[in-house]
């Protein structure tokens, strides 16, 4: 059974890839104005199958995950 801790190491190593493939876009958008398109594509599917995902086992669960997140604090801009 998983406990807190498999939760934040998990999530830490996923945020590790998160920031390398942020990284990788940047570079690719500056490389090539032809991969720019390409980068938002890439991003825009992860993104709605992420958020797709969550809502999707949000339903099954009947436990909306996101219900407590606030965001106004994590200050997305």
């Amino acid at each position: 059974m998983a406990d807190v801790q498999d939760l934040k190491e998990k999530v830490s190593g996923i945020s590790k890839e998160l920031r390398e493939a942020v990284d990788i876009s940047i570079e690719l958008r500056r490389q090539s104005p032809q991969d720019k398109s390409e980068v938002i594509v890439i991003w825009e599917l992860f993104l709605k199958d992420f958020f797709g995902y969550v809502k999707q086992r949000s339903k099954e669960a009947k436990d909306n995950l996101l219900s407590g997140v606030s965001w106004t604090r994590l200050k997305f801009f």
